[in-house]
Protein backbone atom coordinates (compact mmCIF):
# COMPACT_ATOMS: atom_id res chain seq x y z
CA UNK A 1 0.00 0.00 0.00
CA UNK A 2 2.92 2.60 0.82
CA UNK A 3 4.50 1.77 -2.57
CA UNK A 4 1.50 2.50 -4.59
CA UNK A 5 1.21 5.60 -2.68
CA UNK A 6 4.90 6.59 -3.43
CA UNK A 7 4.31 5.39 -6.73
CA UNK A 8 1.19 7.52 -7.16
CA UNK A 9 3.22 10.74 -5.78
CA UNK A 10 6.65 10.31 -8.24
CA UNK A 11 3.15 10.09 -11.27
CA UNK A 12 2.18 13.38 -10.03
CA UNK A 13 4.88 14.70 -9.41
CA UNK A 14 6.77 14.09 -12.50
CA UNK A 15 3.44 15.00 -14.31
CA UNK A 16 3.30 18.23 -13.02
CA UNK A 17 7.02 19.32 -13.78
CA UNK A 18 6.57 17.99 -17.22
CA UNK A 19 3.51 20.63 -17.70
CA UNK A 20 4.66 23.63 -15.73
CA UNK A 21 6.11 25.54 -18.81
CA UNK A 22 2.40 24.71 -20.26
CA UNK A 23 0.59 25.66 -16.78
CA UNK A 24 2.21 28.75 -16.60
CA UNK A 25 1.80 29.63 -20.35
CA UNK A 26 -2.51 29.01 -19.87
CA UNK A 27 -2.36 30.85 -16.39
CA UNK A 28 -0.54 34.02 -18.05
CA UNK A 29 -2.81 36.80 -20.27
CA UNK A 30 -1.17 36.89 -23.77
CA UNK A 31 -2.75 40.29 -25.52
CA UNK A 32 -3.58 40.93 -29.09
CA UNK A 33 -1.58 43.41 -31.30
CA UNK A 34 -2.09 46.65 -30.57
CA UNK A 35 -5.66 47.35 -32.32
CA UNK A 36 -5.89 51.20 -31.57
CA UNK A 37 -3.02 51.70 -34.09
CA UNK A 38 -3.55 53.17 -37.17
CA UNK A 39 -2.35 50.63 -39.03
CA UNK A 40 -5.56 48.49 -37.93
CA UNK A 41 -7.81 51.08 -39.57
CA UNK A 42 -8.52 52.62 -36.19
CA UNK A 43 -9.40 56.34 -36.73
CA UNK A 44 -8.83 58.97 -34.06
CA UNK A 45 -10.35 62.28 -33.82
CA UNK A 46 -6.68 63.45 -33.42
CA UNK A 47 -4.05 61.45 -35.67
CA UNK A 48 -1.25 61.63 -33.19
CA UNK A 49 -3.32 59.77 -30.98
CA UNK A 50 -3.10 55.98 -32.67
CA UNK A 51 0.31 56.97 -34.72
CA UNK A 52 2.16 54.73 -32.80
CA UNK A 53 4.73 57.47 -32.12
CA UNK A 54 5.17 58.27 -28.47
CA UNK A 55 6.76 61.90 -29.54
CA UNK A 56 3.84 63.30 -31.15
CA UNK A 57 0.89 65.17 -29.25
CA UNK A 58 -2.61 64.67 -29.75
CA UNK A 59 -4.06 68.13 -28.59
CA UNK A 60 -7.29 69.66 -28.28
CA UNK A 61 -8.29 72.87 -28.03
CA UNK A 62 -9.23 74.51 -24.50
CA UNK A 63 -12.67 74.07 -23.89
CA UNK A 64 -15.68 72.41 -21.56
CA UNK A 65 -15.72 69.93 -23.75
CA UNK A 66 -12.48 68.38 -24.48
CA UNK A 67 -13.74 64.57 -25.80
CA UNK A 68 -10.26 62.51 -27.45
CA UNK A 69 -12.17 59.55 -29.65
CA UNK A 70 -10.89 56.50 -31.47
CA UNK A 71 -13.12 54.57 -34.15
CA UNK A 72 -12.78 51.27 -34.59
CA UNK A 73 -13.27 49.69 -38.46
CA UNK A 74 -15.73 47.19 -36.51
CA UNK A 75 -16.76 46.10 -33.46
CA UNK A 76 -13.58 44.35 -31.22
CA UNK A 77 -13.57 43.26 -27.73
CA UNK A 78 -11.82 45.12 -25.00
CA UNK A 79 -9.79 43.93 -22.21
CA UNK A 80 -6.78 46.34 -21.45
CA UNK A 81 -6.11 49.94 -22.82
CA UNK A 82 -2.86 52.49 -22.07
CA UNK A 83 -2.81 56.12 -22.07
CA UNK A 84 0.02 57.55 -22.71
CA UNK A 85 -0.37 61.01 -21.18
CA UNK A 86 0.91 64.21 -21.07
CA UNK A 87 -1.36 66.86 -18.91
CA UNK A 88 -4.85 64.86 -17.87
CA UNK A 89 -5.56 64.96 -14.58
CA UNK A 90 -9.27 64.58 -14.34
CA UNK A 91 -10.80 62.31 -17.07
CA UNK A 92 -13.36 59.65 -17.84
CA UNK A 93 -13.07 56.81 -20.21
CA UNK A 94 -16.02 55.67 -21.56
CA UNK A 95 -17.00 52.82 -24.82
CA UNK A 96 -20.21 53.01 -27.09
CA UNK A 97 -22.41 50.06 -26.16
CA UNK A 98 -23.25 48.34 -29.72
CA UNK A 99 -26.31 47.34 -28.45
CA UNK A 100 -28.06 50.20 -26.98
CA UNK A 101 -26.00 53.04 -28.73
CA UNK A 102 -25.26 54.93 -25.68
CA UNK A 103 -21.36 55.99 -23.80
CA UNK A 104 -21.35 54.06 -21.11
CA UNK A 105 -18.39 55.31 -18.32
CA UNK A 106 -16.34 52.24 -17.43
CA UNK A 107 -13.64 54.07 -15.40
CA UNK A 108 -12.97 57.48 -14.07
CA UNK A 109 -9.35 59.12 -13.00
CA UNK A 110 -7.54 60.87 -11.23
CA UNK A 111 -4.55 61.30 -11.07
CA UNK A 112 -2.44 60.30 -7.86
CA UNK A 113 -0.65 62.99 -5.96
CA UNK A 114 2.90 61.35 -5.56
CA UNK A 115 4.28 61.44 -9.04
CA UNK A 116 7.73 62.42 -7.86
CA UNK A 117 9.21 65.51 -10.53
CA UNK A 118 6.73 64.78 -13.34
CA UNK A 119 3.82 67.19 -14.03
CA UNK A 120 1.39 64.66 -14.91
CA UNK A 121 1.12 60.94 -14.31
CA UNK A 122 2.65 59.61 -17.59
CA UNK A 123 0.72 56.03 -17.90
CA UNK A 124 -2.85 55.00 -17.31
CA UNK A 125 -3.55 51.38 -17.57
CA UNK A 126 -6.94 49.96 -17.77
CA UNK A 127 -6.47 46.16 -17.45
CA UNK A 128 -9.52 43.22 -16.71
CA UNK A 129 -11.52 44.67 -19.05
CA UNK A 130 -14.79 43.13 -20.35
CA UNK A 131 -17.10 44.71 -23.01
CA UNK A 132 -17.33 45.17 -26.82
CA UNK A 133 -17.38 48.27 -28.84
CA UNK A 134 -16.43 50.41 -32.06
CA UNK A 135 -15.75 53.59 -30.10
CA UNK A 136 -13.92 54.70 -26.69
CA UNK A 137 -13.81 57.78 -25.47
CA UNK A 138 -11.44 59.77 -23.00
CA UNK A 139 -13.68 62.80 -21.56
CA UNK A 140 -11.67 65.42 -20.64
CA UNK A 141 -12.97 67.12 -17.02
CA UNK A 142 -9.46 68.59 -16.20
CA UNK A 143 -5.69 69.01 -17.12
CA UNK A 144 -2.79 70.10 -14.95
CA UNK A 145 -2.46 73.16 -17.07
CA UNK A 146 -6.01 74.43 -16.31
CA UNK A 147 -6.55 77.24 -14.42
CA UNK A 148 -9.34 77.98 -12.13
CA UNK A 149 -10.23 81.74 -10.87
CA UNK A 150 -12.84 83.57 -8.94
CA UNK A 151 -15.94 85.13 -10.54
CA UNK A 152 -18.33 87.47 -8.28
CA UNK A 153 -20.51 87.12 -11.31
CA UNK A 154 -20.72 83.73 -13.66
CA UNK A 155 -21.18 84.42 -17.46
CA UNK A 156 -22.62 82.31 -20.18
CA UNK A 157 -20.38 79.46 -20.78
CA UNK A 158 -18.20 79.43 -17.62
CA UNK A 159 -17.09 76.09 -16.09
CA UNK A 160 -18.19 76.44 -12.49
CA UNK A 161 -16.72 74.07 -10.34
CA UNK A 162 -17.32 75.63 -6.72
CA UNK A 163 -19.76 78.43 -4.90
CA UNK A 164 -18.09 80.42 -2.08
CA UNK A 165 -19.71 82.62 -0.11
CA UNK A 166 -16.02 83.38 1.81
CA UNK A 167 -12.67 84.77 1.40
CA UNK A 168 -9.62 85.33 3.55
CA UNK A 169 -12.77 85.05 6.24
CA UNK A 170 -14.73 87.67 5.06
CA UNK A 171 -18.16 87.57 3.53
CA UNK A 172 -17.71 87.59 -0.06
CA UNK A 173 -20.20 85.41 -2.29
CA UNK A 174 -18.06 84.35 -5.70
CA UNK A 175 -17.62 81.47 -8.44
CA UNK A 176 -14.94 79.24 -8.73
CA UNK A 177 -14.66 79.18 -12.45
CA UNK A 178 -12.11 76.60 -14.80
CA UNK A 179 -10.32 78.32 -17.56
CA UNK A 180 -9.76 75.51 -19.59
CA UNK A 181 -6.23 74.85 -21.16
CA UNK A 182 -5.29 72.69 -24.27
CA UNK A 183 -5.71 68.92 -23.43
CA UNK A 184 -2.97 66.20 -24.68
CA UNK A 185 -2.61 62.72 -24.97
CA UNK A 186 0.69 61.15 -26.50
CA UNK A 187 -0.82 57.44 -27.08
CA UNK A 188 -3.61 55.07 -26.69
CA UNK A 189 -3.42 51.72 -27.27
CA UNK A 190 -6.01 49.38 -26.83
CA UNK A 191 -5.90 45.12 -26.82
CA UNK A 192 -7.78 42.38 -26.60
CA UNK A 193 -6.86 38.73 -25.83
CA UNK A 194 -5.04 36.92 -28.20
CA UNK A 195 -6.63 33.69 -30.76
CA UNK A 196 -4.50 30.55 -29.15
CA UNK A 197 -3.26 29.55 -32.05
Amino acid sequence: MRRITLTICCLVVSCLHLNACRVAQVLSTQYSENIASAAYGTEANHPGMNDGNLETLATLPARNERNFIIRFAEVHPVRKIIIHNSNLFRFEMDYLNPETGEWETFHTVIQRRNIGDERAQPQFVFDRLNFQTKMIRVAVTRTVDDVIVNKIVAEPGDKIVDRRTTLVGQYYPHYRVMQPAIAQIREIEVYHLAQNK
